[in-house]
């Protein structure tokens, strides 16, 4: 099991916090996963950013179990 938390705007689509009980291989399985599961998302799920362990990580960054995933979306400043 991993747990994401979103932010900004995702959270129109999901919880803030959501656990997902079978780990995805990487955070491109996780993305795939996710827009499977809310596609209304899909636009915004692809311009995001993940982080594991407050660390920006790349598409092909393995999952672990127990693994805490930020889900960001782009923002603007003002």
């Amino acid at each position: 099991m991993i747990t994401l938390e979103f932010f900004a705007g995702l959270k129109d689509y999901f919880p803030p916090v959501m656990e997902v009980r079978e780990t995805p291989e990487d955070i491109n399985s996780l993305r795939r996963y996710l827009i499977d599961q809310q596609s209304f998302a899909k636009t915004l799920l692809e311009q995001c950013r993940f982080a594991v362990d407050d660390t920006f990580v790349h598409e092909d960054y393995p999952l672990r179990q127990g693994d805490l995933v930020l889900v960001i979306p782009p923002s603007s400043g003002g």
